[in-house]
């Protein structure tokens, strides 16, 4: 895959960003973005770096898990917020239809509760022993220790968005969704050259 190289444009609903499309947040200024960053690093191509993951669901609308839960929030903080970047990738063949589908499935889960041991595993296997763990068992510690802590009723950001493009037949089990659900960090989701169109970033003016 090339490198990854920041485009700064104004978000316009219909243009560079549209219902069924997948947002991902970097916050600087944010302990938990920065700590996600770091625990993420080795799946980085290039200097951009996404710690959260949503689903658009509309033009000032998207269905995430936060620390709180699964809830239903606004776009335009995102927007508003100076010290955010925001990155939108359309998932390849985007069609109303594909949308809609994406927007049934996360509906269903808002209210459900956040998964922090989940996290706190993401955490573990993005350290230096738990990443070399993971080199030497070509991914398996990983997926033995997020399926040890991963809760069928609780959300992170990732395995949320994961869950849902997992599930629509174009997209099962192609890139990154080979991987179990619940392993996957918004990162390595945000990097996949399979699932996603070449993407953009959006930025307030």
């Amino acid at each position: 895959m090339s490198q990854l190289e920041i485009q700064y444009l104004e978000p316009r609903y219909g243009v560079n960003y549209d219902r069924g499309y997948i947002g991902f947040t970097y916050n600087r200024d944010h302990i938990f973005a920065l700590g996600t960053a770091w625990f993420t690093r080795w799946e980085r191509m290039g200097d951009i770096r996404a710690t959260h993951a949503l689903l658009v669901t509309g033009e000032n609308e998207c269905i995430e898990a936060v620390g709180s839960g699964v809830r239903r929030a606004d776009l335009q903080g995102y927007f508003d917020d100076p010290n955010c970047q925001i990155f939108f990738r359309k998932p390849r063949g985007l069609n109303a239809d594909i949308a809609d589908r994406l927007h049934a499935l996360a509906a269903p889960e808002v209210g459900k509760d956040y998964d922090h041991a989940l996290i706190l595993g993401a955490a573990v296997s993005g350290s230096f022993f738990g990443h070399l763990l993971n080199l030497l068992t070509c991914n398996r510690a990983e997926d033995l220790l997020d399926r040890i802590l991963n809760d069928e009723d609780r959300w992170i950001c990732s395995e949320l968005v994961a869950y849902c493009l997992d599930r629509i037949p174009d997209y099962r089990d192609q890139g990154v969704l080979r991987r179990p659900n619940e392993t996957i960090n918004p990162q390595e989701l945000f990097e996949d050259d399979v699932i996603f169109s070449p993407w953009k970033k959006t930025a307030p003016a």
